[in-house]
């Protein structure tokens, strides 16, 4: 039935970039491309409880903002998740890494942002890279207990006070001893993975590595 739903879908309303217009994919290959995707890593070992953090393109490129910013405001493009998520899986086999043996945590959003849009971004990244991977979500591993301002506006001191006990993990089990890959959509400092991170390892994840699709440069 799924099948039948998706073919008649595309019967109706077929598929076009969301750069170009052009029929086919949601990004072509030709756009795709101009996302310069880095297909090294610049380490980023700074942080206490983050073992690294990856990042498919820079925040600086227009055409990562614009996508960016399509999957997270209304109007929403979830569908922009699957090559988004495509997208980090390259980037993450280019730097020559396998994450077989982890399972996959979504940076999560407060109760009242997720009720407002309906679906947690990072989240919709997570599940296609699941798909790709062939790997498990981890389980209830990580909540947002309340807002908090955007982190881009603040201070280095003000950062961290505004992430101080906004994230618990309500389910330690699903995640003890094991290797958790982190995923957000964009980072800029890291310090709401490093807090994030900060918390499944307090609950027993022996290592989290962060991804994302694009990072502001450092």
């Amino acid at each position: 039935m799924q099948k039948l739903f998706a073919a008649a879908k595309e019967l109706f309303f077929p598929r076009k970039c969301f750069f170009c217009s052009k029929y086919g994919d949601l990004i072509c290959a030709d756009c795709a491309a101009l996302l310069d995707v880095s297909p090294v890593h610049r380490p980023d070992r700074g942080k206490k409880y983050l073992a690294d953090i990856y990042s498919a393109c820079s925040y600086e490129n227009r055409r990562a903002q614009k996508i960016i910013h399509a999957l997270k405001y209304d109007p929403f493009v979830r569908e922009l998740a699957a090559p988004m998520a495509q997208i980090i899986a390259g980037h993450f086999a280019l730097c020559g890494q396998d994450p077989k043996d982890c399972f996959l945590a979504a940076v999560p959003l407060a109760r009242k942002r997720l009720r407002e849009r309906g679906f947690n971004q990072a989240q919709a990244l997570a599940e296609e890279l699941a798909k790709i991977w062939r790997i498990p979500i981890a389980g209830r591993c990580l909540e947002k207990t309340r807002e908090t301002r955007r982190q881009a506006e603040l201070s280095q001191s003000e950062r961290r006070n505004n992430l101080r006990g906004a994230f618990v993990c309500p389910d330690a089990a699903s995640i003890k001893n094991k290797n958790i890959v982190l995923v957000d959509d964009v980072v800029t400092t890291g310090a709401t993975m490093e807090e994030c991170a900060k918390i499944l390892r307090g609950a027993g994840a022996a290592e989290v590595t962060g991804i994302c699709f694009a990072r502001t440069e450092r």
